[in-house]
């Protein structure tokens, strides 16, 4: 790279300007432009969307996040409908807008791109915040799922179902949880009678997704299900650890499905781990459909009951949010204080100690590709390094942790046993 290419001084950021203001009084009388903007760092990229740190020319204080659609890309992989279900669906959670779900500024295009402007979240996803340890804090982390609870209730007073709901796709903004992603969202008028009709027949789900890596994204599923010729894959939405049974089996189920995936959020903040896990997507949505839900022995048993009452099979009997926030998990949230900000959960885990657990919680994710290729030494390792986090006093991400390896262990176990029948009937 070319000497003075990047102007800023901090290597995690990747500046493209030197952010000198100019002067502009046209702002705020007119659609905004791409030369209005300086690209400050990229910060998501999809297949058919990146999406930027901007700040304005005429006023670099002022930071946004713009999501870029390439119009060609859009158009070759059949996602107009998504893009355009991501402005309608904002424009609706625009008025009055809510302080649990992203804002957006504006929309505007040129020859090559659509843009779609929101406000900019400096504390990034979540899910960088919490994977591998969760939310050890109850105190923080009930406040926290009393946020996405509001920001939830709020999307469906507004008749929109998000449909892809997780740690992933909610950001922090000034000690505030706010949900974002809403392009395989969908209004609540316009799932169809024969969307729903065998939900009503309570017919038991099935396992119809072809067999994919674990790591598959919401852009991969949107692909696989759209590319299917003439069979309409229209309610398999999402990402596999988050879908309720009835959307694997492409059923509908409007806002329970929701319910659903907000059971399994909570599940992976508090712990850092997803609730439903496999070495595949088709293992996975096998562990969905069998409702294979399993907790640390040292989990809050309030918590447990909370995210149980949502992943019920039957959409009807789930607990719906006005009944959540009645739950006694959260029910007095709103008398406690509120943070001022989100506490960083490592403040009282000391940075080594933090790096260790990582660590474990990587190893054992790299067992689901290592499969039948895993050694004995692999779990030797993962083993001494648990038992090194319980040495050090922090025995509850020491249980979690723990709990994780062996869940996954036997889940393996399990796929491989499968696998053997498989190949030998």
């Amino acid at each position: 790279m070319k000497a003075g290419f990047l102007k800023s001084e901090d290597p995690t950021v990747s500046r493209l300007s030197d952010n000198r203001p100019i002067t502009d009084c046209t702002l705020g009388k007119r659609k905004y432009r791409m030369d209005d903007f300086c690209l400050e760092r990229n910060i998501g990229c999809e297949s058919t969307s990146q999406v930027w740190h901007v700040t304005l020319k005429a006023r670099p204080e002022q930071s946004y996040a713009l999501k870029i659609f390439n119009i060609k890309k859009v158009e070759r992989t059949n996602f107009v409908k998504f893009v355009q279900q991501e402005r309608n669906a904002m424009l609706v959670l625009n008025n009055p807008g809510h302080p649990h779900v992203i804002r957006m500024i504006d929309t505007f295009k040129d020859q090559e791109n659509v843009y779609l402007l929101y406000e900019y979240a400096q504390g990034g996803d979540l899910w960088e915040e919490i994977k591998h340890i969760g939310i050890p804090d109850g105190y923080i982390a009930r406040k926290l799922v009393c946020q996405l609870l509001e920001g939830l209730e709020y999307i469906h007073q507004k008749g929109i179902i998000h449909r892809d709901l997780k740690c992933e796709n909610i950001v922090v903004k000034d000690g505030a949880l706010k949900i974002v992603d809403f392009g395989t969202s969908l209004f609540e008028k316009d799932v169809t009678n024969e969307d729903m009709a065998e939900t009503s027949q309570k017919r038991e789900p099935e396992v119809t997704c072809k067999q994919m890596s674990s790591g598959d994204s919401v852009d991969d599923c949107r692909q696989q299900f759209i590319s299917r010729g003439r069979r309409t894959y229209r309610n398999y939405v999402g990402t596999p650890n988050f879908m309720p049974p009835e959307a694997i089996s492409n059923i509908a189920s409007g806002y329970a499905g929701d319910l659903w995936s907000f059971g399994c959020t909570v599940y992976q903040l508090l712990l850092g781990v997803n609730c439903f896990a496999g070495s595949s997507s088709y293992f996975i949505s096998k562990n969905v459909v069998a409702n294979l839900i399993e907790f640390p022995e040292s989990f809050d048993s309030d918590a447990k009951d909370f995210i149980s009452r949502f992943l019920i099979k039957d959409p009807t009997k789930r607990m719906n949010l006005a009944e959540a926030k009645l739950h006694r998990y959260i029910s007095g949230t709103k008398d406690m204080a509120q943070p001022s900000g989100i506490l960083k959960r490592f403040d009282t885990i000391d940075p080594n100690i933090r790096k260790v657990c990582c660590s474990i919680q990587e190893a054992v994710f790299d067992l689901t590709i290592k499969r039948e290729d895993a050694t004995e030494e692999d779990h030797q390792e993962i083993i001494d390094r648990i038992n090194w986090v319980k040495q050090q006093g922090i025995l509850t991400v020491a249980d979690a942790i723990e709990f994780n390896y062996y869940r996954t262990k036997r889940l393996l176990e399990a796929e491989m046993e499968e696998a053997r029948k498989y190949m030998n009937s």
